[in-house]
């Protein structure tokens, strides 16, 4: 018996990450955050109430008598009179629909005969109607894992909530760009045996999401939920974790932070608790139950039939991407791009770029910059296609890339315009050798010694990456020949 199962550790995790559709789940706005100003505001106030079994959920009450106000950004193309919840939902998103069912076959979960939306009642303002749409797709599926498998009770379809923008005293600001993005939300049982367990179940679900190519890139876009409890304590969920390698500290801090309250004679309670930057956590309400949950009555039961299953296509297992991408890149770069939240990105440039070249850029230099505190997560696949393509056409070298990228995020602005400013238009031959020739005048015993690594350190530093390794290896051992 280890250390977890003497304290009678218990763990699951919910899994939620939103979808890169065409629209949103249940309107035809974009799935994406606006980047102009909202074009107004509305203000709301929220209250519980009942759920399908006549009583008001214990977590909705407590959000009620908090008594607080809610103001909405609308915006022009991401929000409509859905998400203001002045109009009945569309039918459900059949796109977002097929991924869901492509997940919980990869994860071999029984999917139902019919689909049926509910409600989810959430006061905390996080949606304008009071509640949140969710569909469970998928039942009872198996997570293969290296401690062995961990079932799935539930693989759900849902919205994504508003984002928060500020919070003054009583009144908190959403924006509605957000609210409605499809969402999928993938619940395990408590079968995690340890912390870094939790972590590699955690990195696998979001691994198996991304090989769908459906997933939107970005921070936030996949948050954990952590269930935690140990014998004598009581079951707590953390909310919102984004960074995997966060899951082992917050269930270590849990685990301590409910044996302290055990080992003064309290009891710990059953509550919903925020995850914070420091690996700490803090309460924020109880903990929901069963009561919030009644049938959604503006839409229709989604009838699953075989035929329609048939027609599900079933991604590629890691395992397949893995031996198919040793035909296209080093080995040791193979793992890195499929945990890379750029791999469906990575899939659809390698096919017209060296792929080599552009994972090195995902899984190299888009890392370095975010080291250095620039915001990639705003690069677009229009920009990085622009980019390769300048490599491609040699307008700029590959060793380029770096810079680009940087001044990009800095200033803003277009891959073109970026290369304009920072004046690395790539270098012809003929310039290329009046840049070695006057090397040479400098370094006379280099060149008479043919220390190559030497002068291709000068010549590199010269060119500034505006030119690639390869060129002028080539070119300075012809003008060292002659």
């Amino acid at each position: 018996m280890n250390e977890y199962e003497k304290i009678g550790f218990k763990c699951g995790i919910e899994i939620h990450n939103r979808l890169n559709t065409k629209t949103k789940l249940f309107c035809n706005c974009n799935p994406k955050f606006s980047e102009v100003k909202p074009i107004g505001i509305i203000k709301r106030k929220l209250r519980a109430v009942a759920g399908e079994l006549g009583q008001v959920d214990v977590a909705a009450i407590y959000e009620y008598l908090r008594d607080r106000s809610f103001l909405y950004q609308c915006y022009s193309e991401e929000s409509c009179l859905k998400e203001t919840d002045e109009e009945p939902p569309n039918s459900i998103n059949k796109e977002a629909l097929d991924v869901v069912l492509q997940i919980a076959l990869l994860l071999k979960a029984e999917i139902p005969d019919e689909i049926h939306i509910m409600r989810k009642t959430v006061v905390d303002g996080s949606n304008t109607c009071g509640f949140q749409r969710t569909a469970v797709v998928g039942l009872n599926g198996i997570l293969e894992t290296s401690l062995g498998k961990v079932r799935i009770t539930n693989i759900c379809l849902e919205e994504e909530s508003s984002g928060i923008v500020d919070q003054k005293g009583n009144d908190i600001s959403y924006r509605l760009d957000r609210l409605g993005i499809p969402l999928i939300e993938i619940g395990t049982a408590p079968d995690i045996k340890n912390p870094e367990h939790a972590r590699e179940v955690a990195e696998k679900l979001g691994m198996i999401i991304r090989s769908t190519g459906k997933s939107q890139r970005g921070l936030g876009v996949t948050r954990q939920d952590i269930n935690v409890s140990i014998a004598k304590g009581a079951r707590v969920e953390i909310k919102g974790v984004q960074a995997l390698d966060m899951i082992p500290q917050l269930i270590e801090s849990e685990i301590k932070r409910q044996d302290d309250l055990i080992t003064r004679g309290e009891k710990p309670k059953e509550e919903t608790r925020v995850a914070n930057e420091d690996g700490t956590t803090e309460f924020t309400r109880p903990l929901p139950g069963g009561e919030r949950l009644y049938p959604e009555t503006d839409l229709e039961t989604v009838v699953i039939t075989k035929d329609f299953l048939s027609k599900i296509k079933i991604p590629e297992t890691w395992e397949e991407k893995s031996k198919r991408f040793l035909k296209i890149l080093p080995k040791e770069m193979i793992d890195q791009v499929l945990r890379s939240d750029y791999l469906d990105l990575f899939e659809k440039l390698s096919k017209k770029y060296d792929p080599v070249i552009v994972a090195n850029t995902f899984i190299s230099v888009i890392k370095d910059l975010r080291r250095k505190g620039f915001e990639t997560e705003n690069l677009t696949e229009e920009q990085f296609e622009d980019l390769f393509s300048f490599v491609n056409k040699k307008a700029i070298s590959k060793e380029a890339i770096p810079s680009v990228l940087e001044n990009t995020c800095r200033e803003k602005t277009s891959i073109k315009e970026a290369i304009g400013k920072s004046g690395l238009k790539a270098l012809d031959e003929i310039e290329l050798r009046k840049i070695i020739r006057k090397i040479f005048e400098k370094y006379p015993h280099l060149v008479k010694e043919k220390k190559i690594s030497a002068l291709m350190g000068e010549i590199m530093k010269e060119t500034r990456g505006k030119i690639d390794g390869k060129t002028v290896s080539k070119v300075l051992n012809e003008e060292l020949s002659k």
